[in-house]
């Protein structure tokens, strides 16, 4: 057979969170110690004797291959995914040089296919490698269950510096609030002490005055510069119809993980359209509240108006609302990665369960028509996951 005479090298590249893997076990250990079973040792997908790796090898036969796992930190991270890129390439550039006729394959899962794609960019882009792509190397790559991420900048008008200013409004006022607290002189403002009414004063004021420092006069290049960083380290490159030939998409139904980026996205549009909008009804609602209230409580209780509680609790639950929402808006963004918990908002991040290719080689979605305890994204462990891969990659040999 043709496809014997060539020689495979397969490198496995895992997605996030795998790294902890001693930690991970010790606290499997613990947990069957203490319920008194005894299982088979935990092995991952891309560890030797993994069940996985035992059916591809049964598939894979007479093809003369070997195997080798990329580690990375598996952080959810795109830095960390980026490094894991270069240190991609730069493992299949000198595997290429060693071995110049052998046939490379990656099989990569969940974010690890970033990996994959990412550091077939830098092996196209000069800046990243000394190989030019002609003579460098070409793998077949195979992607489990990827979603696939892109960072773009993006241009949303105002609406940033909305959500910006809602927040510096609500900290300075939950920070005035606070330092009263803090110093119950309180009386009317003339009767405090001139240091206290310069500390309550002076910190909410200063606090604001860094935000906007920070956030708004000073913050559009750093903005720029982390965007573009961004955009940079998740850029796919463009799968031309030459590398889309060689790449191989598998894909679940009802993925947990791709479920999870959409709630992050829908989460992310929920909050920044509310904080938007939040922003002007709280700045506008006193100016209209005020006098209303002012003519009408003290006819319903006098004691109201004086004692004024409504004004204060209305103030901190609409600035605790507005800084809930922007927790809650960074929390969406971090299911991209942990870069977007500081990163800027003028950004828009791309997720697909297929990248933007010309004539991809073939998109194949495994379907579990059987309960299985393991999770969909965990599509390695699905039975015919291995001779998929080797079905397809016999027919890539072959040509």
């Amino acid at each position: 057979m043709s496809e014997v005479q060539h020689q495979l090298l397969i490198t496995l590249v895992h997605g996030t969170r795998p790294p902890e893997l001693r930690a991970v076990r010790f606290i499997k250990w613990v947990l069957d110690f203490m319920r008194r079973k005894r299982r088979e040792p935990l092995t991952y997908w891309f560890e030797e004797g993994s069940s996985f790796l035992t059916r591809l090898c049964t598939q894979l036969g007479d093809i003369p291959h070997k195997i080798t796992p990329i580690l990375w930190t598996g952080k959810n991270s795109i830095r960390a995914r980026n490094d894991a890129a270069h240190s991609l390439a730069e493992h299949l550039s000198a595997q290429h040089v060693e071995h110049p006729r052998a046939t490379q394959l990656i099989i990569a899962h969940s974010h690890g296919g970033n990996i994959a794609l990412h550091a077939l960019y830098q092996l196209r882009n000069p800046d990243a490698t000394q190989l030019a792509w002609a003579e460098g190397p070409n793998p077949l790559v195979v992607t489990l269950a990827t979603p696939f991420v892109e960072v773009h900048p993006a241009d949303f008008g105002s609406n940033p510096t909305y959500i910006r200013c809602a927040v510096i409004f609500a900290v300075t006022l939950l920070s005035y609030y606070v330092t009263s607290a803090v110093f119950p002189e309180v009386g009317n403002p003339p009767d405090r002490p001139p240091l206290i009414w310069l500390v309550v004063i002076g910190v909410p004021v200063l606090i604001s005055l860094i935000l906007w420092k920070v956030w708004i006069s000073n913050g559009d290049i750093a903005r720029r510069n982390r965007v573009e960083a961004l955009s940079e380290a998740t850029r796919l490159g463009d799968l031309g119809s030459a590398q889309a030939k060689r790449l191989l998409i598998i894909r679940a139904v009802d993925d947990e993980a791709s479920l999870l980026l959409a709630v992050g996205t829908a989460v992310n549009y929920v909050t920044t359209k509310s904080m938007s909008y939040l922003f002007w009804i709280f700045s506008l609602l006193p100016l209209v509240l005020i006098p209303v209230l002012l003519f009408t409580l003290p006819l319903l209780h006098r004691s109201a108006l004086d004692e004024s509680w409504y004004r204060h609790a209305a103030t901190v639950i609409c600035s605790a609302i507005i800084i809930l929402l922007f927790a809650l808006l960074t929390a969406a963004r971090t299911v991209y990665g942990r870069d977007f918990a500081v990163s800027s908002m003028e950004s828009q991040v791309n997720t697909q369960s297929t990248p933007d290719a010309k004539g991809l080689s073939e998109i194949v979605t495994l379907v579990r028509r059987t309960y299985v305890k393991s999770l969909r994204h965990s599509i390695y462990d699905h039975d015919d996951c291995a001779k998929t891969i080797s079905d397809w990659v016999r027919s890539q040999l072959i040509r």
